[in-house]
């Protein structure tokens, strides 16, 4: 009697876990190339939105390949996933929810494979996820209602994935992030020949990345990114292939073989940076110093700088740099190093963060200050090469 009641009970619950379940779409992911690939395009769906549908993101199929897709209507990300697909068709499920489930699935079955991870969509937009022995049911909505992402195929540059990114990183830190100047809210863009230039400034320091590329460019290009689509290409352009930059009106696509990322520019006029570089250039005191061990010394004396605006001064002369911070709060701090100076004595004061910004970014052992006065901007630059520079602007003493 008792094994008759749990085979009832049994068969009764299968029966309500498969009510539904009329296949739609049936496809197979490798669960780590599933990860990977949440982790970019989760970053981009839309966290907090009137739009439910920008919370999702997008799965389907397209002709052999599996795309997922996500957009908060400013940026767009299309991935292509390795996958094995049953069945085609598409559906948008919450991408945070699919991201935490996938990030706890199993990586590899019980006989140590790979783990794979089906998903099945079922009547009224739900999706079933199954991995190994853990099965989950969610809600999700409508392809129909998710925005179209534009194909832009106009490629007007390509560069190395590692070489954008370094320009990016190299001046990002000197974006502002005050809403009020929103055209200096993200990375300029500048293209001239075979010149392609980054640019960033908050008003107070300027950033400036240059490479030359291996062919001239058709046409000048000047445009403002935003700094959310920096971000996503630092994290999603990993390693070294080829990204190609493409232009369609006001948005910009940085694309290679199996990721695609759409834009919004920022719209409003970029400030002529290379008048502000022309006079700094000219700055006669000197001063080179192993970048490494300036950052350490200016790193330790901060500690004893105001937390909110942490200013450091810089004393030099004779070959010898004196660096110190006082708040009367916090105590007093001071360190001398030795480094090689030209062109006589200053003595000037900086926002610490800052300069560890730029020191953090030099990438050779020795880095060049030049001065003109306590109250004009400083230079800084890489002791070997031209490609990158960073203005700063003084604190007063």
């Amino acid at each position: 009697m008792y094994l008759v009641r749990r085979n009832f009970f049994r068969k009764n619950l299968l029966s309500i876990w498969n009510i539904g379940r009329i296949n739609i779409m049936e496809i197979i992911f490798n669960k780590e190339e599933l990860w990977k690939t949440m982790q970019m395009v989760s970053n981009v769906a839309a966290s907090r939105n009137t739009l439910p549908i920008l919370s999702n993101v997008l799965v389907r199929t397209v002709g052999e390949k599996i795309q997922l897709a996500a957009t908060d209507l400013e940026v767009g990300m299309r991935c292509v996933v390795d996958g094995e697909i049953t069945t085609p068709g598409s559906i948008t499920i919450p991408a945070k929810k699919l991201s935490d489930i996938v990030r706890e699935l199993p990586s590899a079955s019980d006989s140590g494979e790979p783990a794979k991870v089906k998903m099945i969509t079922l009547t009224n937009d739900r999706i079933e996820i199954d991995c190994e022995n853990a099965k989950f049911r969610i809600v999700g909505l409508p392809d129909e209602e998710f925005p179209p992402l534009p194909e832009i195929n106009d490629t007007f540059l390509a560069i190395g994935s590692d070489i954008l990114c370094q320009m990016i990183q190299k001046t990002v830190f000197a974006a502002s992030t005050e809403e009020t100047r929103h055209f200096l809210n993200g990375i300029y863009l500048h293209v001239n020949e075979n010149i392609m230039k980054m640019v960033a400034t908050d008003g107070k320091r300027l950033a400036i990345a240059s490479y030359q590329l291996m062919e001239a460019v058709k046409q000048k290009i000047g445009i403002i990114i935003p700094i959310k689509t920096v971000n996503n290409i630092l994290r999603t352009f990993v390693g070294n292939e080829e990204v190609k930059i493409a232009l369609l009106e006001n948005q910009v696509l940085f694309s290679t073989d199996n990721v695609a990322l759409i834009s919004r520019l920022i719209e409003g006029d970029y400030p002529d940076y290379e008048a502000v570089i022309n006079p700094v250039l000219k700055n006669e005191i000197t001063l080179t110093a192993n970048t490494e061990h300036l950052l350490a010394v200016v790193r330790r004396v901060s500690l004893l700088s105001n937390p909110k605006t942490p200013s450091i001064r810089l004393e030099s002369n004779n070959g010898v740099i004196n660096i110190s911070a006082s708040t009367p709060e916090l105590g007093e701090a001071q360190e001398q190093m030795q480094a090689k100076t030209e062109g006589g004595k200053i003595e000037i004061a900086f926002n610490a963060k800052f300069v560890m910004d730029v020191l953090r970014n030099v990438g050779t052992e020795d880095a060049v200050l030049k001065f003109r006065d306590s109250l004009s901007p400083v230079l800084i630059t890489p002791a070997e090469g031209n490609d990158y520079m960073c203005i700063i602007m003084p604190m007063r003493l």
